[in-house]
Parts: structure tokens; C-alpha cells; sequence
């Protein structure tokens, strides 16, 4: 069959122009669904890092010689007990200054090297997904990065009047940290993996103060306390969010919520790749969809099916068809000279030979709903490919064909076909 270019095959200008429009419309949607999505996908791949990062530590911790380990947990131990003995100790007063009112989100990496340095653990808490590395101090840099223990406060190994802080932003733009901590209600459990040691503490307390007033965070006399402090209300940061828990036994089905708790980020990140992949593959596929439609116009195509009977799948003549644009509307002679209306022959076939590649509707007779859609599959082919109803159209012989047997089911304007 001749692939000479069609001489109306040309598209028109409001065709032109529609195009135009719905291109414009499925970047302006991409753009608007990748501004969308960008803080969840962001939280989750930071959050995914941060994983790594606790697990490398964690993997590093039980290479480390258990006597060093051991020595440093020591270390820390009398550090806590000597804080206990001084009673009147407030954390972080006279050594850091508020660690939220240092702007975030702006600071230099210093290096992988400075975070595993700083790296001493994990706090998990599964009911807002959360699973980040704990740094040994708090300073702005460590804050963008997870949760720190606030110099001052108690080193979070447990033991009895011990009291550790632990900080985390709320609301920064592409991480979650400590922004979900205000869902928190006591009973609520939080679990801490800390030099190689797995704590479990129970929500008992959950305050809002001033910056300034630091009372609550005391070591209290022969309690295990832990204290989550972030900033609120979100976006004003006036005040501090106190989420104190008291130690708890730690037992092996906390196991499993702490895994669920590792394992969300991780696959939330899956889940927004395929995503992604799927919304841009669409993307892409409706543009070579148009690609083939807009070249399939310079050259011509036939559009064949043969039409049965329902029952006994005898072929049936006489059987008028008519041939519509993409619309429904009829087809101007001006598109060119070609036949848009074809009738069934004593083999039941129905052929409209000769026409531009686009897309098209047939209908059994003129007024009726569209009976088949027909369009271009491949730029290659030399028929088209039809769609209809299922039931209604089976393809028959060899799949390059393209030969299509319609079954016919007529209706109560039948004999106006005729």
C-alpha cells in the first residue's frame, strides 16, 4: 500500500492550538504534582540516609572491642551519677544557648566524618514513623541532620536519677524529624538504641513552656526519665513542647515496632519512586502517542472488520457504515477524497481504504453513538487498529493484519441501515 503523504493530512489551526493547550496543561500538572510531592519525597530520602547512617554506626559499634565499648559506657555512667549528685543542675544552662532560635536549614555539611563522630545511636518512635540517629550534643548543624542530647542533660544510657533531653526541629522544609511529636498522648512508647543498649520509656508527661523555663527537664531522685523537646506551635516556635517518658522493660515484641519504624521510610521512598516513574512514563508515552498521531497524518491507512452475526457468526451484507472524526462530527469532503461511508459485502467486510492517520468513530448509521474507535497503533502499520465494546470486536488471523470480526447486534433503528 502507497505511504504517500495525504494532501489534507495537515492539522488544523484550532487543532494546532488545542494541542498546544493540552500540552501546556500536562506540564503545568507535573510541575504542580512535583512542588506537591517534593517535601514527602525529600523526608522521605533524608529519612532513608538517616537510616543508613544508624545502621552504619551500629555496624561499626560491634566491630568496635567490647572493652572499649564498655569503658565509654562507663565513662558516661559516673558522668550521669555526678550530674544526680548535683541536684540543682538544669540542662543546658550556661552551656548552650536555646538551640531553636539558631536559624536552620542553611549550614554546611562539615563532612561524613563529623556526623559518625557525633553518631552515638537511634531514638524510634513508631506511632509518627519516626526513626532517627541521636547525636552526642546539640548545635545547629547536628539539628538539621536528627535528634541531639542536650548538653547538660543526662547521657541516655538509663539508670536511675537520670533525666537525658533529646531535641529535633519541627518543621523544616525537607525533613519531618520532630514535627509529629505534638501527635504524641501519654502511654505512648519511644525506644532509644544508644552504645549498643535498647531502651524503652513510656509517655507519662507532655508540657508546653516557655524557653526559658527549664524546671521540668531536673533529674529527678531514683526515676529513668527521657524528655523529647521541639519547638511549638508549628511555624511560630514560641514556645517548647516537653514529651517526657519514664523507662520502661524492654521486651523482645518492641522489636518489631522498632523494624516498622526503620522500614517505613525506606519503603514510602519505593512507593514515591514508582510513582514518579509511572506519572513520567505516562507523561512521555501520551507524548509519542501524539508524536504518531501528528506523522501518521502524512500518510494513509485502511480500516477493515467484517461483520457477524451474534449468533452463528455468519458474515452479514448490506450493512451501512459511516465514518466520523475523533468527535463524533462528520467528515468534511475537504479532508480529502476518500471514502467515509462503506457498506458490508456478501463476506460481510467493510472497508474504508485510503484514509489519513488519525483517529476516527464509526457508526452503523448516520445519528447512532459511536459503534468503533479507530486509530493509529504504530506509524509502521497498514491498517487500523480498532477498539469497541467488550464482546462487540474480536481480532481474527494474523496480528499485523489487523483483521477484525465485528459481531453484529443491530438495534431497534436496524432497518434504517438497510
Amino acid at each position: 500500500m502507497s505511504k504517500q503523504k495525504a494532501a489534507k493530512g495537515k492539522m488544523t489551526k484550532d487543532e494546532k492550538i488545542n494541542l498546544i493547550l493540552k500540552f501546556a496543561m500536562v506540564i503545568l500538572f507535573l510541575v504542580g504534582a512535583a512542588v506537591f510531592s517534593y517535601p514527602f519525597v525529600v523526608d522521605s530520602l533524608n529519612n532513608y540516609i538517616d537510616q543508613q547512617r544508624i545502621e552504619a554506626y551500629q555496624k561499626e559499634l560491634q566491630q568496635k572491642n567490647k572493652k572499649e565499648a564498655e569503658a565509654l559506657k562507663k565513662k558516661k555512667t559516673a558522668e550521669n551519677k555526678e550530674m544526680a549528685a548535683k541536684g540543682t543542675s538544669i540542662p543546658g544552662m550556661g552551656i548552650v544557648a536555646d538551640p531553636f532560635e539558631e536559624n536552620v536549614g542553611h549550614n554546611t555539611s562539615p563532612g561524613r566524618k563529623y556526623f559518625a563522630k557525633h553518631t552515638v545511636g537511634a531514638i524510634y518512635i513508631p506511632k509518627i514513623n519516626v526513626s532517627l540517629p541521636v547525636f552526642d550534643t546539640t548545635n545547629d548543624v547536628l539539628l538539621d541532620k536528627g535528634a541531639t542530647i542536650l548538653q547538660g542533660s543526662s547521657f541516655p544510657i538509663g539508670g536511675k536519677s537520670t533525666h537525658s533531653v533529646i531535641t529535633g526541629h519541627t518543621g523544616l522544609p525537607e525533613k519531618m524529624l520532630f514535627t509529629d511529636v505534638d501527635k504524641l498522648k501519654k502511654g505512648d512508647k519511644f525506644y532509644l538504641e544508644i552504645l549498643d543498649e535498647k531502651l524503652a520509656y513510656k509517655i507519662t508527661n507532655i508540657h508546653t513552656v516557655l524557653p526559658n523555663e527549664l524546671d521540668k527537664l531536673r533529674v529527678v531522685p531514683d526515676l529513668d526519665l527521657v524528655t523529647l523537646v521541639t519547638c511549638t506551635p508549628y511555624m511560630v516556635n514560641s514556645h517548647r513542647l516537653l514529651v517526657t517518658g519514664s523507662r520502661i522493660p524492654y521486651e523482645k515484641e518492641m522489636t518489631k515496632q522498632i523494624q516498622k519504624a526503620k522500614e517505613y521510610h525506606k519503603r514510602r521512598l519505593i512507593e514515591y519512586i514508582v510513582i514518579i516513574v509511572l506519572f513520567l512514563g505516562l507523561f512521555f508515552y501520551w507524548v509519542w502517542r501524539k508524536s504518531v498521531l501528528i506523522r501518521s497524518r502524512k500518510r494513509t491507512y485502511d480500516l477493515v472488520f467484517q461483520v457477524v452475526d451474534t449468533k452463528d457468526k455468519k458474515a452479514i451484507a448490506g450493512k451501512k457504515f459511516q465514518l466520523l472524526d475523533h468527535r463524533g462530527r462528520k467528515l468534511e469532503d475537504a479532508l480529502g477524497d476518500f471514502k467515509k461511508v462503506a457498506t458490508s459485502d456478501e463476506n460481510g467486510w467493510v472497508k474504508f481504504e485510503q484514509i489519513p492517520g488519525n483517529i476516527y468513530h464509526v457508526v452503523w448509521h448516520e445519528g447512532s453513538k459511536p459503534y468503533l474507535k479507530a486509530k493509529v497503533a504504530q506509524l509502521k502499520d497498514e491498517r487500523l487498529k480498532l477498539k469497541t465494546k467488550r464482546n462487540l470486536l474480536e481480532k481474527v488471523g494474523k496480528n499485523k493484519e489487523r483483521n477484525y470480526q465485528m459481531v453484529w447486534q443491530g438495534g431497534p433503528d436496524e432497518e434504517k441501515s438497510t
